[in-house]
């Protein structure tokens, strides 16, 4: 049974691999990726991998706190166009029982 194991694990690294290096050509074969990494920024980019590494990180990283503030924003405008309708609705409806009432 020891020796089953092993070569089952053996075989799904094998089509792990097979997968993730299609997905990379794939990648590396796109039209627009061939064209940025032909592009200075690319190939900057392509000499110093450790710079982008950190460009990568911060702008995952930072996505992440501009997403709460676009949500917080949204959600904040929406209070609000919600509270001014409920209070123009409270409003005609209290001058409407006052012209009725002098009347």
């Amino acid at each position: 049974m020891a020796n089953v194991e092993p070569l089952s694990v053996s075989k799904d690294l094998q089509k792990l691999q097979k997968k993730l290096s299609l997905l990379i050509e794939s990648i590396q074969t796109n039209s627009k990726v061939v064209a940025f990494m032909k592009s200075p920024v690319g190939q900057y980019l392509d000499r110093h991998p450790f710079l982008t590494l950190t460009l990568l990180v911060f702008i995952a990283m930072s996505s992440i706190p501009v997403g709460f503030f676009l949500l917080v924003l949204v959600l904040t405008s929406l209070a609000a166009f919600v509270g001014v309708i409920l209070l123009e609705d409270l409003w005609h409806s209290r001058t409407l029982v006052a012209t009725v009432s002098c009347a």
